[in-house]
């Protein structure tokens, strides 16, 4: 799509921030009118000003908290996201994750190859049957919750706006985030990442949950205070954690390699085949919807003060 655009195409294949580029690439950046580019490579003010003749950034992930939205605007440069194009494949790697780590499918695995047979997995928690926590109700959480609600597990769900009649359709029952902990088997972080929920799950919140609990969370890391969860999960305050998403990434060294409580995974919960295609797909689609002069439906930015055609 974008060699049949008839713009000049650069290719960087390094998950690289702009300001450590090698020349020729820097070179393109700062001839860029778009740049397509996934969630990763912080931008900010500094990184913006390496671009100034930039007029989209096209993120081909639904997470836009590591560009400078204000700055951004500022400089009349439209950001576009892909909100919920991978929103199936999310909610199934969830159930996935939440799998593996409840029912120590990754402790059995490395027993096995430790020539221990089940020796660390005589036991593990019932999911059937047990109460589920969700935080945050968006598009993922809302696939979440039907291919979970088959286990016959109770759900609970703590948001910001509360729809009776979804509630009804979704077999779910609202709870404020203090009763949501106190009383899940399981909770699962599905929220959006903003300043009001930056470390949404704290010592206070982790100590609300049971000892027995386990948390999930493939949304943002920055939900969670990451060292008050190594803590909590050091002590055995709660029973363990699947995390596909963490305050730092890429992540190539951390203490909670160390621990055999924690499922850690690299945040993959949306990279399908079909998922990864259709986030490309949308995410050219609309670069080349700004450089025709259009707004696309996905932009997050205020419309530019003037639009301008780039050939």
């Amino acid at each position: 799509m974008l060699n049949a655009s008839g713009h000049s195409i650069t290719y960087v294949p390094e998950l690289t921030p702009w300001v450590d580029l090698a020349a020729e690439h820097r070179h393109a950046l700062h001839a860029a009118h778009a740049v397509i580019m996934g969630r990763v490579l912080r931008t900010d003010a500094a990184a913006l000003s390496l671009a100034p003749n930039l007029r989209v950034i096209a993120l081909h992930t639904s997470g836009s908290d590591h560009v400078d939205l204000d700055e951004a605007s500022r400089r009349d440069v439209v950001v576009t996201n892909v909100k919920g194009v991978n929103a199936e494949q999310c909610a199934e790697f969830a159930m996935g994750l939440m799998l593996c780590v409840t029912r120590q499918i990754l402790v059995g695995d490395r027993a096995l190859r430790a020539g221990l047979w089940a020796s660390r997995t005589q036991t593990s928690m019932d999911v059937h049957g047990a109460t589920l926590g969700v935080i945050g109700l968006g598009q993922i959480a809302k696939a979440f919750i039907p291919r979970a609600r088959p286990f016959g597990v109770q759900i609970l769900v703590h948001t910001r706006t509360r729809d009776q009649a979804l509630a009804g359709t979704l077999g779910i029952e609202y709870a404020t985030l203090e009763d949501l902990l106190r009383n899940s088997d399981i909770v699962c972080l599905f929220a959006a990442l903003t300043p009001e929920t930056r470390h949404l799950i704290g010592p206070k919140e982790l100590s609300l949950m049971k000892p027995s609990a386990f948390l999930i969370n493939i949304a943002r890391g920055e939900l969670i205070d990451q060292q008050a969860l190594l803590e909590a999960l050091r002590s055995k305050s709660i029973a363990g954690a699947g995390l596909d998403v963490f305050e730092v990434e890429p992540l190539f060294a951390s203490p909670f390699f160390a621990l055999d409580n924690a499922v850690l995974t690299p945040h993959q919960a949306g990279l399908s085949h079909k998922a990864k295609v259709g986030a490309a797909l949308r995410a050219a689609r609309n670069a080349l919807e700004v450089l025709e002069g259009n707004l696309p439906s996905d932009a997050i930015t205020p419309r530019p003060s003037a639009t301008t055609k780039f050939n």
